[in-house]
């Protein structure tokens, strides 16, 4: 059975060696790794690795609030079992507001071994939390870099009701609309109606499930100039998985 890895932040040495013969009761094999300061618990945190954190609540120069605060800041991926004798329990619930796992007061040292079983299983799914929003926002950022590295106005288009949802660099250069001037706008408000041969709404469906389509049409320019351009229409997976219509003009 792996090791598992304690870092113990506490002032009062006789609450330390509660907390190891509580530990040495259960069937954990475990290393306890203790600091007394907020200084030294910050080092640790930067320096070495855990799987659980235990913090009393209370010390002279650091409070349970603060300990989250930089645990979160330092390390969110480690759970934080909060220890105390003395806060009320209003208290001990905020914790969990601010991040602890669990709070324990040190009368019920029992719940001790189960409150860290069950850490390690949030730790777990914390870090695969994480790796997910980490690995989203990395693929957001490539397709962002792509999607502005188009030479072709790009917009991406709700194919029912024919609202721009976003748009690339190149729109805003070709045009001279600000993003946040588009987005939002049918996108027949920047086409000239008076010849475009752009779908008309009774198509959009006929595209969708074709996932094809391709015309000319004049886009108006922010002078007042009209643009002729080719487009070709493309159905793409988009946010929350629906189909959205991509109009890429070339």
């Amino acid at each position: 059975m792996k090791k598992i890895s304690i870092l113990y932040l506490e002032d009062d040495e006789l609450d330390v060696e509660l907390i190891r013969d509580k530990l040495n009761t259960g069937k954990l094999k475990y290393t306890l790794f203790h600091v007394q300061n907020k200084n030294d618990f910050k080092i640790s945190l930067k320096t070495m690795k855990f799987d659980v954190i235990l913090a009393d609540f209370s010390l002279p120069d650091i409070d349970g609030y603060g300990i989250l605060y930089m645990v979160r800041q330092i390390n969110p991926d480690i759970p934080t079992i909060i220890l105390s004798g003395t806060i009320n329990e209003d208290i001990a619930i905020d914790t969990l507001k601010y991040g602890a796992v669990d709070y324990i007061f040190k009368s019920k040292l029992e719940k001790l071994i189960p409150s860290i079983e069950s850490a390690l299983i949030k730790g777990d799914e914390l870090k695969k939390k994480r790796r997910v929003e980490r690995d989203l926002l990395l693929s957001e950022a490539k397709f962002r870099t792509i999607f502005n590295h188009f030479t072709e106005m790009v917009f991406v288009i709700d194919p029912y009701d024919q609202c721009i949802l976003d748009l690339n660099d190149q729109v805003e250069e070709s045009l001279g609309y600000t993003r946040s001037y588009i987005v939002g706008k049918k996108v027949h408000d920047i086409i000239d109606k008076r010849e475009t041969v752009f779908p008309e709404q009774e198509t959009l469906e006929q595209l969708y499930l074709q996932e094809k389509g391709e015309g000319k049409s004049g886009f108006k320019h922010k002078n007042g100039k009209i643009i002729y351009s080719n487009y070709k229409l493309k159905i793409i997976p988009w946010q929350d998985s629906r189909a959205w219509l991509l109009i890429v003009f070339t």
